[in-house]
């Protein structure tokens, strides 16, 4: 799964999704750097794991939830055209 930073002080989020943790870490070091000079803000920061399912932030359903739903609604068409 990806990896964003975010940052609530600033209400700043990672511009893309990171593969790999470590490379959001760095992110949130050179945030905290340029941003809050080397600190770690009062609101708090970190690096979370986000879903990449989807369309891609999980909000709208996966492709294969839509072909189950299309295929229930088929099926059920056809027994109520009977």
């Amino acid at each position: 799964m990806p990896f964003l930073y975010w940052c609530r002080q600033c209400d700043a989020v990672s511009p893309e999704r990171h593969s790999r943790r470590a490379d959001a870490e760095d992110e949130q070091l050179q945030h905290r750097q340029a941003a809050h000079g080397g600190l770690a803000p009062a609101a708090g920061d970190g690096v979370r794991e986000v879903h990449d399912v989807a369309r891609g932030d999980g909000c709208l359903p996966s492709g294969s939830f839509l072909f189950f739903a299309v295929l229930l609604f088929a099926v059920l068409a056809n027994c109520w055209g009977r």
